[in-house]
């Protein structure tokens, strides 16, 4: 097979597999569609970068293998990405802090104002 034909086969493939994966989403409570966010954001994701085929030959011969190449790739994606945030979280929560930002463009919950706040007017 040429590049071409794989590009071919591999796109129709992976238009075939998103489909059938959104439809699958669409018979789903919203509980369950929120519980896979992560998973449904991932498909989104390998479909928009894999769906142009921009990417090296060997990889799309290969991935042409599998029934489901959107649902590997997919997969992989997930576990790639699956890394705890503590220190990430820890500066964000240090630096909206730090900055006060976040004090002028959100509501504030009066009843939990530090007393040295006092009772705001406006």
């Amino acid at each position: 097979m040429d590049r071409k034909e794989i590009e071919k086969l591999l796109r129709e493939k992976l238009e075939a597999n998103y489909q059938a994966y959104i439809h699958q989403l669409q018979n789903k409570p919203s509980a369950d569609l929120i519980e896979q966010a992560a998973e449904i954001a991932a498909a989104k994701l390998v479909y928009e970068e894999l769906k142009d085929v921009g990417n090296n030959p060997d990889y799309l011969e290969y991935l042409l293998r599998f029934e489901n190449p959107l649902e590997v790739v997919r997969d992989a994606w997930l576990d790639e990405n699956n890394v705890v945030h503590n220190e990430e979280m820890d500066h964000a929560l240090w630096s909206l802090m730090d900055k006060g930002n976040a004090e002028q463009d959100y509501a504030l919950d009066e009843t939990f104002l530090p007393p040295e706040q006092g009772v705001r007017l406006c």
